[in-house]
Parts: structure tokens; sequence; C-alpha cells
């Protein structure tokens, strides 16, 4: 602990004394552990989906229920998305937040359920944003706070409710290594990083206070873990990290008490198989409002959203439960970039 502690105070005044930039990977410092995985919606109602494709986001209502090749409710589009990523959404502001890598920004859809046809976002963008390619955003309603990976940095803008325009970053956490994907989990304070290249899952704690250089009180990786190009996450309401990995063996796979759990893990369980239907998936979102998990997975290669029920004990080669996939739907492959759900309207 209190060489973590030392290290990062010796690397922060480094830096701000000879202006450098330092990559370290995986520092590990003190920090808080353990805890649940925060809390789900308000009671559900149909639920919205909305899905990035390269030029527009779509969305579905009564998501729980849609299946098959059906038509978007609305398709949200604007001269400003262009090669939109992972996407988040403030369930309670009915806010929208895209990461919008071809024209490094992040657009902030307001009313977001509301919306159809030409919107205009407020948007991120500028030289003191210090945005290239974002790729994922994740949002603290507590604090009201955005964080956005970019690169092999953490951004963190605020306040995430109003903040627009030429906005510097209230801090910059480098990572030293190419962010695939976020999770935050705000009731713990923790952020969960994917590492598709060293197919790892570090995860940083006390994340209101971490600035300059990434400090990792825990990193999921090892042969053992079955990750393989990891980067969507998720996190059930025990605590249990989920984890889409791109590459094979492509599957989702699913480890105990996230919070404390690291090392060369065993995943408690592992979805793989040709009865999954995965293809290489991306950026997933896990519904807690319906009994035992339901987890909604963007798979541009197999060109659909693939939905799975019962995640808290299901295992093995099983089938989505049901699949948003077809010509009606808008969705076409390699073309889905990714997908936030609020359950709550």
């Amino acid at each position: 602990m209190k060489r973590g502690f030392a290290i990062v105070i010796f690397i922060s005044v480094f830096l701000l004394i000879a202006g450098c930039v330092i990559s370290p990977r995986r520092v590990v410092g003190g920090g808080s552990s353990g805890g649940s995985g925060g809390g789900g919606g308000t009671g559900s109602t149909g639920g919205q989906l909305y899905v990035a494709t390269s030029n527009s986001i779509l969305r579905f209502s009564n998501v729980e229920a849609a299946t098959g090749n059906i038509v978007p409710t609305a398709t949200i589009t604007s001269s400003a998305i262009s090669s939109p990523q992972h996407m988040t959404v403030d369930t309670v502001a009915d806010r929208l937040y895209v990461a919008n890598q071809a024209t490094s920004s992040i657009l902030i859809f307001d009313n977001a359920s509301t919306l159809s046809g030409s919107a205009t976002p407020r948007i991120i963008s500028g030289n003191a944003t210090h945005l290239s390619r974002p790729v994922d955003v994740a949002v603290d309603t507590t604090n009201n706070l955005l964080y956005v990976a970019d690169g092999t940095s953490i951004l963190v803008f605020s306040p995430a409710s109003t903040v627009g325009g030429n906005a510097a970053p209230v801090r910059n956490i480098n990572m030293g290594v190419t962010i695939g994907g976020l999770l935050l989990d705000v009731t713990n304070q923790q952020l969960y990083v994917s590492d598709p290249s060293d197919n790892a899952v570090d995860r940083l704690d006390s994340i209101g206070t971490q600035d300059v250089v990434g400090i990792v009180g825990g990193a999921i990786a090892g042969p053992d873990t079955l990750l393989s190009q990891p980067r969507g996450l998720a996190l059930d309401s025990s605590g249990r990290l989920i984890v889409g990995n791109a590459a094979t063996p492509i599957s989702i796979t699913i480890y105990p008490s996230a919070s404390i759990n690291t090392g060369d893990a065993l995943p408690s369980a592992n979805f793989n198989g040709g009865n999954t239907l995965l293809k290489s998936p991306q950026q997933i979102a896990l519904n807690r409002n319906v009994s035992n998990g339901e987890l909604y997975v963007a798979d541009p290669v197999a060109a659909s959203i693939l939905i799975f029920t019962n995640i808290s004990t299901a295992t093995g080669n099983v089938a989505p439960a049901r699949s948003i996939t077809g010509s009606s739907t808008g969705l076409a492959a390699n073309a889905i970039n990714g997908l936030a759900l609020d359950p709550t309207r």
C-alpha cells in the first residue's frame, strides 16, 4: 500500500517537473475493495435499446420482448454522427452519451427516448478536450462526472450533465495500454478497463481521485481466464464481472467477486459454442430488472443484437433467448458499433 502510494507521488512530481509522459503498465496501489455491482433500474416498462451504426443511432422500444426482423421505433440522425462507438445512458435524466470517433468528439443527446429523425446533440470537441479516438464512455451520475476511454487515456469531464464545447478534462488518467472498454461501478467507486492487447481486465479503485497515472488495484489476466480480446464489460447484481471476448475462443466469460478476484482466475461461467451465435461480441449491457438477469450483446459480425437470459445460472453452449436481426432492423454486418440499454422506459 505505502509503496504504491509513494510511487504515485514520485511519478506525479516527476511529470510536473519534467513535463514528460510516462505510461506504466499495471502499477498496483492501494484503494478500497469488495462490494456489489451497484443497483439496477427502477421499474421496467419494456425498455429502450440504443444501437450505434456507422452514421445513425437506432432505438428499439419494448426491447424486453423485441425479437426477430423488427423495424426500429426510431432512427436518430445528425450531421455530427460519424463512426459512433460505445455508448452509455443516464436513465434518470434520459440522456445518451456517445463516443463519436471519426470527429474526435462526444455527442450528448437529451430526452433520448423521445428523439426520432434529425436531432441536435450537445458536443464535446476541440483541442482543449484532448479527444483523439474515443471508444467508450461511462457516467457517474452521483458525482456528475463523465469518463471517456480514448486510446491509452481515460479523460474525465465535469459536470457531465452540462459539459460541452472545447472543455478541458478535469483529470487525465494514463493507462499505458490501448483501452477496449469501460465499466464504472459508482457504488464502490471502481472502474474496470478491458485491455484487448494483453487479454486482461484491470480494476482501478478510488476512481474519483485517480489522476495522471492509472493505479491498478487488481487485474484478471492469464491463460486460465479464457480472456481473448476482451471488450464489453458488465456487472451483475451479485458483483460478478461479465466480459465479451471478441477473438477465438469467442465467448462471454463471467468471474465471481470481481472487486476482489484477480490474477489468473478461472471464469465461473463461460458462454461458448455454435448455439450461442456469437461471432465477435463487442459492447454488452445487463438488464437487472429481469429475473436472473438479461444480457444484451452487440455483435457486428453476426449483424445482430443477441439477448441471453438467466445470466445468474446459465453457462456452456447456450442459445440466446432472443435476437434482433434481419434486413428490417437496420443492423448490417460490421456496422454495429455499440449499444446502450435503458430498462426504465
